[in-house]
């Protein structure tokens, strides 16, 4: 009975959960291999999507920081529409998202326009904040190009391989953004001393 119950025991953990992972995505179910490498999958997919969202919420900084109020209104009413979709797409819209905000921010910036005292004091702040969200988010490159899809189930393999596809591109648009951000910044006398130096490791 012993064993009976040991092996049911087991066979229960390979069973998918319903619980819901960050942006409603269903967690990973991970089988791990003699190297026990395949039973960080779980770990990588969850940091990666957290640090989607703290990039995401970065760039709401930066865009309310350029004095786009509209923009920003409209940007907070999709994604809240985003996250009452179905969980298979919340990724996608997660990146569309990032993606969509990068639509808006480079164009202010190579306007060039000017911003006022309120606006430059919000803009320090926040270039720090969108550098230390690039880093983490440049940090989960390496993690997901290095996931061995064959150990995860069948059914969860789609989500992986889509952040394993996305999040590489949406980094390098990102590290190309922060320089031309805080050089924008400088130029407008913004106090950007801590993000230039978060930022050294980037290359910008």
């Amino acid at each position: 009975m012993k064993l009976k119950t040991l092996v049911l025991v087991g066979a229960s953990l390979l069973v998918a959960s319903p619980a819901k992972a960050a942006f409603g995505l269903p967690d990973i179910v991970i089988s791990s291999d003699s190297h026990g490498g395949n039973s960080q999958v779980r770990e990588v997919v969850h940091d990666c999507r957290r640090a989607l969202r703290n990039y995401l919420e970065s760039q709401y900084l930066i865009i309310d920081a350029l004095d786009l109020k509209e923009e920003l209104a409209a940007r907070k009413a999709t994604l809240k529409f985003a996250e009452q979709g179905s969980a298979a797409e919340s990724d996608d819209d997660m990146i569309a998202e990032s993606n969509a905000c990068s639509d808006v921010i480079r164009p202010r910036i190579e306007s060039n326009k000017a911003l006022d005292a309120e606006h430059k004091k919000l803009a320090g702040h926040a270039a720090l904040k969108y550098v230390q969200a690039v880093i983490e988010t440049k940090k989960m490159v390496g993690a997901l190009t290095s996931i061995n899809t064959s150990s995860i189930g069948f059914s969860e393999v789609g989500p992986v391989l889509f952040l394993v596809r996305n999040v590489p591109p949406l980094v390098s648009n990102a590290v190309s953004t922060t320089g031309k951000l805080l050089n924008y910044l400088s130029a407008n006398k913004v106090d950007v001393t801590e993000a230039n130096k978060a930022a050294s490791g980037l290359g910008v």
